[in-house]
C-alpha cells in the first residue's frame, strides 16, 4: 500500500517518491556551458519554488536549458510533463500537482547533474552519503530493480533513490536490506520536491 501511495506521488502531488521516469521525446542538441545542474533541498536546476506548470514560466527560470513538454505516465495515469536538457541529454524532468497547475516536483537521473555533496547519477555510492541527510528511507524499484529511496524525513525536499547491486533480491523494508548491499548501492536518480503553494 505505501508503495502504491508513494508510485502515484507526481500525479497526485502528495508525496515525495515516483515511480521512474520513461522518455518519450528526442532533444535537440544543444551546448549549454552555463546551465545550473545543481540538485539538493533548496531547489534544482535554478527552480525553488512552485512554478506555474507551464513553458513561460520555466524557460524565464532556466534559460540555459532546452525545454520541452513530454508525455508521462504513472501506472497507466498520463500526465504531460516538462524535460530540461543540455546537450542530447534530458538532465531534468519537472512533474505538475495534481490538478496540472504548478511544479510539483523535479527529478534527474542524468551523470550532467550534481547533488549538495557533489552526488553524480550512476557513481556515487549509499556509503558516501552523508548520514543525516539519508535518515528516512523506504524501498522502491528503481528502472524495474530493488531499490530504495531516502530523505531526511517522510516529507522531505531531496530525495536520493539508489539501486540495489545487480542481482541482489528486493527487501520488504529498507531495515531488511543487508549493510553490504547498502553500501554498495548506487545513485539512480535524485528528487526536490517543491514547497506546497496554497491559493
Amino acid at each position: 500500500m505505501m508503495l502504491r501511495y508513494l508510485a502515484l506521488a507526481f500525479v497526485l502531488g502528495l508525496a515525495a517518491c515516483g515511480q521512474p521516469q520513461e522518455k518519450q521525446e528526442a532533444f535537440p542538441v544543444v551546448q549549454a556551458p552555463n546551465a545550473n545542474t545543481r540538485i539538493g533541498p533548496d531547489g534544482a536546476a535554478g527552480i525553488n519554488n512552485a512554478l506555474p506548470m507551464n513553458l513561460a514560466a520555466v524557460r524565464a527560470a532556466a534559460p540555459e536549458f532546452v525545454v520541452a513538454e513530454v508525455a508521462d505516465q504513472v501506472e497507466g495515469q498520463p500526465f504531460t510533463a516538462i524535460a530540461l536538457s543540455a546537450g542530447a541529454e534530458e538532465v531534468f524532468r519537472i512533474y505538475p500537482t495534481a490538478d496540472g497547475s504548478r511544479v510539483h516536483a523535479i527529478s534527474t537521473k542524468s551523470s550532467q547533474a550534481r547533488g549538495p555533496t557533489s552526488d553524480i547519477v550512476g557513481v556515487t555510492l549509499f556509503a558516501v552519503a552523508p548520514m543525516e541527510e539519508v535518515s528516512f528511507c523506504l524501498t522502491e524499484f528503481v528502472e524495474g530493480q530493488p531499490g530504495f529511496a531516502c530523505s531526511t524525513t517522510a516529507d522531505g525536499r531531496f530525495w536520493r533513490v539508489y539501486r540495489l547491486p545487480e542481482g541482489a533480491a528486493p527487501a520488504a523494508t529498507f531495515e531488511e536490506i543487508e549493510p553490504d548491499l547498502l553500501h554498495e548501492s548506487t545513485l539512480a536518480e535524485m528528487r526536490w520536491i517543491a514547497p506546497h503553494v496554497t491559493n
